[in-house]
């Protein structure tokens, strides 16, 4: 068994913001590059960051208190808690694959006869380290939400077990699981026997479908899109104008359209924030000379939040979007217009600017969506 989909991006949106947050503050890795789901993080330097994290599980606290957080929702800062008080770090045989879990049994006195039935991340562990069993792993073990994971390193040790051994640690399993039952969720009473059919989830209640004046956002995201929506077009018919106010909401209707989006959870504010200051920064907002300009913290204190959280946010939001100085599609039209390289094309081995080459030449490009538009017609 393994997360779903929606799981998967919870637990790894609070795993990298907690390594990440560790990691400024104690300088563990200096290179470490600020990780985002989906996209290449360093397992090398992150399982370093990991290791000392277990050895200073207070670090846990410090994230909690010190406002690094504040965007998260209570039931995110409760799985958190839940890692600081319950995690279990340490060597375990896995001895059964089963079709709920995988049956983690710990070494050591303390912890003899003890089952914990360990969920997958992004695969079934059977997947994630397809040896024979026993397996013995070095592991930290994490509540999360009814379920037991791991924080996404399993260390498999090479060391074979002979017959007798194996039969060994057959009958402790089974002794266990009559006598003690398998642990489905740290800090909570053992399933005794097998584990029970995998029952239903509720289902929750389809979100409300409103009018979104004409944006192309899917019907489950159209209320979700309109409580941004209003934040956003409120800043910037108070501060900007109405070109930054089309270029927001154009990438706060591509936010939602994507597959999950990742708008269902968080803070509404937050997100118009940070899809504000994201567009802004890509277009020299920051630039007194420019004729529309502001601060990186006037932004942020608009919306009442930090500006590091703005900043964060607006990181976030030009990964999922792909954000650029070269990506004209959230550029101001104006800076479209005097953009050096959306005009220089290669044209038969020269390197030449296309608005000075003749109107055919031109409409070749536009159709090719080489440039943005044809400057004649523009003008």
């Amino acid at each position: 068994m393994q997360l779903s989909q929606t799981e998967i991006e919870l637990f790894y949106k609070l795993w990298y913001a907690l390594i990440w947050k560790v990691n400024q503050k104690h300088k563990i890795i200096q290179d470490f590059q600020k990780p985002v789901y989906g996209k290449w993080v360093s397992e090398e330097q992150a399982y370093i960051i990991r290791t000392e994290l277990w050895k200073n599980p207070q670090w846990i606290d410090d994230f909690l208190h010190n406002g690094d957080c504040e965007e998260l929702t209570q039931t995110e800062r409760d799985i958190l808690t839940d890692w600081r008080s319950h995690f279990i770090e340490g060597r375990f045989l896995i001895v059964k694959h089963l079709a709920h879990y995988s049956i983690f049994m710990p070494i050591g006195e303390d912890d003899s006869q003890l089952l914990y039935g360990v969920c997958g991340i992004s695969n079934p562990i059977k997947d994630t380290v397809p040896y024979q069993l026993p397996l013995m792993v070095d592991a930290v073990l994490l509540p999360f939400q009814g379920k037991i994971i791991y924080d996404s390193f399993l260390i498999p040790l090479n060391i074979t077990f002979g017959k007798g051994i194996r039969a060994s640690f057959n009958e402790s399993y089974n002794t266990a699981k009559k006598t003690k039952g398998i642990i489905e969720c740290l800090g909570e009473t053992p399933v005794m026997g097998k584990p029970p059919a995998m029952k239903p989830k509720p289902q929750k209640p389809a979100p409300p479908v409103v009018d979104t004046q004409d944006a192309n956002v899917p019907k489950a995201m159209s209320s979700r899109y309109m409580e941004i929506a209003a934040i956003v077009e409120s800043f910037c018919d108070e501060k900007l104008n109405d070109d930054y106010k089309e270029l927001c909401l154009r990438a706060l209707q591509k936010l939602c359209r994507k597959r999950p989006s990742p708008l269902a959870t968080g803070k509404v504010r937050t997100w118009a924030c940070g899809i504000v200051y994201a567009i802004g920064s890509n277009n020299y907002i920051f630039d007194k000379s420019q004729p529309v300009n502001m601060t990186a913290t006037e932004i942020a204190e608009w919306f009442g939040l930090s500006k590091s959280t703005a900043g964060n946010k607006a990181s976030e939001i030009n990964n999922l979007l792909d954000i650029s100085y070269f990506n004209t599609e959230f550029l101001l039209k104006e800076i479209i217009d005097d953009h050096p390289a959306v005009w220089l094309l290669n044209v038969n081995g020269l390197m030449v600017d296309i608005r000075q080459m003749p109107r055919e030449l031109q409409e070749q490009a536009f159709r090719k969506g080489l440039i943005p538009y044809i400057p004649a017609d523009r003008r």
